[in-house]
């Protein structure tokens, strides 16, 4: 059940066709930094390293193509500089994790 709220909080991230507010997605790439934290153990450090490569990835998704685009693969290249070897590994093996915006009818 916990594992099914965590999905459907991610699937929300995307909610307009248009950039999300900083507001927004500072308050998403948060959420998503803090479950990271308590999912992979992360340190201080990496901590706030994640926050900020979620907030960059989450501020240039402009549309459907950008979901899963170029700035998906920054963050993902990013994070597994960050990452230790089993933390990145099960940050890839969690959907939401790996892939924490879905995007829907028009957004």
């Amino acid at each position: 059940m916990k594992k099914m709220m965590t999905l459907v909080m991610m699937m929300t991230i995307a909610i307009s066709a248009a950039a999300m507010p900083y507001n927004t997605a500072r308050n998403e790439a948060l959420f998503l930094a803090d479950k990271m934290a308590y999912e992979l153990g992360l340190t201080a450090t990496q901590y706030e390293a994640v926050y900020e490569i979620n907030l960059d990835y989450l501020l240039n998704v402009d549309t459907r193509a950008d979901v899963f685009g170029f700035w998906w693969e920054v963050r993902n290249r990013d994070l597994r500089y960050v990452l230790s070897t089993w933390q990145y590994d099960r940050f890839m093996a969690s959907e939401w994790f790996y892939r924490p915006v879905v995007w829907g009818t028009g957004g």
